[in-house]
């Protein structure tokens, strides 16, 4: 066998020195059993500390591309997806990488509602179990339920995941599927590599250490939007229709195609004050997200909310570690913002919802009240980046 990039461990019991043996004992199944169950072993602090903590919700979790081996959230609303693969099979190093990102690319498309559904289908549960089982962890990171369900359909819609592959002694080849995963798209998701190391002392006891092999920090990380009807895929082909691809009710597919050149457009027309202020991506959901710092945890995103016939735009900080010590940060300077925002904010600062603006239409689809939707989406945009820009220097 070949020997692991890292030393052998020494076991030291009783003033007796044993240098431990490597093995290959597991297999996938038990990996995934034992990942689900212990997913402290995860060194999820070391790849991407806003994954933290995971609870695990599932195994084996349907997807129109197949069954995904593991699927987390923490109780800020992150998901993660797990892979457990034998890195003694070659076929896992052939399709691991397009697997994962194809579950990815397909969880990107799911409203809240379509990944509770399959939840309970797959626990046989009723009722919004992804909040009940997120309840059972941390209570000072829980988001409340309305924030989780919107965090939740946000991260999907943005195709933001922790993408984790675990595996038993990936020594060779790792570098190679970074190098793939760089080259199949520049995709919004967080990657890791985690290899389970089996070690076995003389008197059978078996011991298990994970490592990080690879992580995104490594790579150089783009956004961008995966059309509908595409798939990415490990053979050296460009990316190809999959016809296999379920259809979408039409008024979704109708919506998707709405939100796609609507945003297109906007994105096109806006102009910051702050000259420093990057552009955001065209999104193709109800919401399109613009960064006033460095922070992820903090944004001002423009919204549809069709079934209040209105639209808006917010400032919001994420309620997790990172999210509330910006939100204290900014609460010495809360009168003055309240003042910058202006008579015509909805002012929701001290319930943690930040300040927004809103502008009522008996339908936002309306073609006629497009342009008039542009301007008000241009003009409330730029008015929270001239605000929060200046303040969040240092995040």
């Amino acid at each position: 066998m070949k020997q692991s990039a890292y030393g052998r461990p020494i076991s030291i019991d009783d003033g007796k020195v044993e240098l431990l043996k490597q093995i290959e004992a597991l297999d996938e199944a038990s990996i995934q059993e034992l990942v689900f169950k212990y997913p402290e072993c995860l060194p999820i602090s070391d790849i991407d500390e806003s994954f933290n903590p995971v609870i695990p919700i599932c195994t084996e979790l349907s997807t129109p591309v197949g069954p995904l081996d593991i699927f987390m959230v923490t109780p800020t609303g992150e998901l993660i997806i797990i892979e457990t693969k034998l890195w003694r099979n070659p076929e896992a190093r052939r399709v691991v990488i397009a697997q994962i990102l194809d579950y990815a690319k397909e969880l990107s498309k799911w409203t809240y509602e379509d990944l509770q559904r399959e939840t309970n289908r797959r626990l046989k549960s009723t009722g919004n179990t992804l909040y009940k089982m997120a309840s059972e962890g941390d209570s000072n990171l829980l988001l409340e339920e309305k924030d989780f369900i919107d965090t939740i359909s946000r991260n999907l819609f943005r195709g933001r995941f922790l993408l984790l592959i675990v595996g038993d002694g990936i020594r060779e080849g790792a570098s190679g599927i970074a190098e793939f995963l760089e080259a199949a798209g520049h995709l919004n998701f967080t990657f890791g590599m985690v290899e389970l190391s089996i070690y076995q002392k003389n008197n059978l006891e078996t011991i298990i250490l994970p490592r990080t092999v690879v992580k995104t920090v490594e790579l150089q990380k783009y956004v961008v939007e995966i059309p509908h009807g595409f798939s990415l895929s490990a053979s050296t082909e460009k990316t190809k229709v999959n016809t296999n691809i379920p259809s979408y009710s039409p008024d979704w597919e109708k919506e998707k195609m709405f939100y796609t050149k609507f945003w297109s457009e906007l994105v096109a027309e806006l102009v910051f004050d702050d000259p420093g202020q990057p552009l955001p991506n065209p999104a193709t959901g109800q919401n399109l997200y613009v960064y006033p710092g460095k922070s992820r945890r903090a944004w001002v995103s423009a919204y549809f909310m069709k079934s209040k016939n209105r639209v808006g735009v917010y400032f919001r900080c994420q309620k997790d570690l990172e999210g509330r010590e910006i939100y204290s940060f900014l609460d010495e300077d809360k009168e003055k913002i309240h003042l910058e925002a202006g008579h015509d904010s909805v002012w929701a600062w001290d319930v943690g919802d930040g300040v927004g603006y809103r502008m009522n239409c008996d339908d936002v689809f309306d073609d006629n009240k497009r342009e008039e939707i542009k301007e008000f989406f241009k003009d409330k945009i730029n008015q929270l980046i001239n605000i929060f820009r200046p303040r969040m220097r240092g995040f």
